[in-house]
């Protein structure tokens, strides 16, 4: 009986221990669903701020988090963050179930998918008093508006950039490529020691197809408006087009990919977001490799460019959040403060705000990866197109690749993949699926 005493005793310590440790600091690690903290501060509103992000993202938005809480005492700020894989889904549910958080870091596409009308997010021009909308132009805000609301402001602006490993194109004698045409000679090159050209991610593969299309025909794959204008007879093509990229060494598998194999020399290059440049191209880098930048491959006298320009994230406040003054508050900071600026520096990419862009300037911007890539990009600017939301939609995205995977695997002709993809893609932007 007295060691079931014991038991009992030390059981119940180690609860009580247990509860007032998270009475001090709750933390909800869960592989689904990212990480989320909430202090313990006393008193005035708490609101949420949401991310996602990689390490050095997450560790400087809560340092930045603890300055604000330090000028802002009255307000208590939690935050739930993860990475990207995954997070799509995550926030459908949250937005779903009114359980989203009240400062949100936003994808521009997600405008479309939760607020058509303008009203799934906070419209931002009634909490002007407490944002600086003067740091934006009118284009600028035009981004972030819907059905006249202002629900979202852009950190930064993004397109695609491509980075080489110059060693290994010294190596084989390879020069960066301008045209379809050098991208498959480079595969006939590399592919003979079971190398390739550009490792990719499944979304960027998707871009890259939809680039050749649009250059080819002259043609949007999505209309404006988010409907799908490829027909199935184009759709055939683009996928036997997808299959000759792998075939020639100068796509490697989505599913096979691994950034370490870019990082290593065994993929020769890679597309990404300019405000992944320090992952991509400073990364390589600093494994010293000599790195060039490259921009995008075009078919000889081709009817259009094919390539997108988006605001690389957004920050927007929930349409149901119960502080909207505290929340634009946060925001504000977010983007516009000069410790989280200096904090941030070009992590997201070049920011858009007038005023970060000075704070930044006095730190040395113009000698950032981010700002060459920018100032290169400026040179193509008129002929990027605004990204139509629905080219990013990740349903989308994957019926495409589980089609063409039919095709590929010779398990389907490719017609017959692209009657699937073409109907079931329809099903998807249409509220079918």
């Amino acid at each position: 009986m007295k060691n079931k005493a014991r038991f009992i005793f030390i059981g119940s310590f180690v609860v009580m221990t247990a509860i007032l440790v998270f009475s001090l600091i709750k933390v909800n690690f869960n592989a689904g669903y990212g990480k989320s903290y909430t202090t313990t501060r006393q008193g005035g509103a708490v609101i949420q701020l949401s991310w996602w992000g990689n390490d050095p993202r997450h560790i400087y938005t809560m340092e930045g988090v603890d300055h604000f809480q330090e000028q802002e005492s009255d307000i208590e700020v939690s935050y739930r963050y993860g990475e990207w894989n995954g997070y799509e889904k995550r926030t459908k549910v949250w937005m779903q179930s009114h359980n989203e958080a009240d400062v949100m870091q936003i994808n521009y596409a997600w405008l479309d998918i939760y607020s058509s009308d303008g009203n799934g997010f906070y419209d931002l021009n009634e909490l002007s008093d407490y944002i600086d909308l003067d740091c934006f132009s009118e284009e600028e805000l035009s981004y972030g508006t819907q059905n006249g609301k202002l629900n979202a402001l852009p950190i930064a602006m993004n397109t695609h950039v491509f980075y080489y490993n110059q060693d290994v194109l010294d190596e084989y004698g390879l020069s960066l490529p301008k045209t379809w045409d050098d991208l498959f000679k480079m595969g006939e090159v590399l592919g003979k020691d079971d190398k390739y050209v550009l490792g990719v991610n499944k979304k960027q593969m998707f871009l890259i197809l939809i680039a050749y299309y649009e250059q080819k025909t002259g043609k949007q794959m999505f209309k404006q408006d988010g409907t799908l204008a490829i027909n199935k007879d184009e759709m055939t093509e683009l996928v036997e087009f997808y299959k000759k990229l792998l075939d020639g060494h100068v796509l490697c598998p989505v599913d096979t990919f691994d950034r370490s194999l870019y990082m290593s020399g065994e993929i020769a290059g890679t597309m990404c977001w300019v405000s992944d440049t320090k992952i991509y191209c400073d990364g390589l880098a600093e494994t010293g490799a000599n790195v060039s930048m490259c921009m995008y491959p075009v078919l000889p006298n081709a009817k259009r460019s094919g390539w997108y320009i988006k605001p690389a994230t957004m920050w927007a406040i929930s349409a149901d959040t119960e502080h909207p003054v505290e929340a634009a508050k946060l925001l504000n900071y977010l983007l516009n403060d000069p410790y989280m600026v200096k904090l941030q520096q070009t992590e997201k990419g070049v920011p858009v705000s007038k005023k970060a862009v000075e704070i930044l300037n006095e730190d040395g911007l113009s000698a950032t990866n981010e700002y060459k890539a920018i100032e290169e990009i400026k040179e193509y600017q008129e002929e990027l197109l605004l990204i139509i939301p629905n080219i990013e939609n990740e349903s989308i995205i994957d019926t495409f690749k589980s089609g063409a995977d039919e095709y590929i695997f010779d398990k389907a002709t490719a017609e017959e993949c692209a009657d699937t993809i073409c109907d079931e893609i329809n099903d998807i932007i249409n509220g079918k699926e």
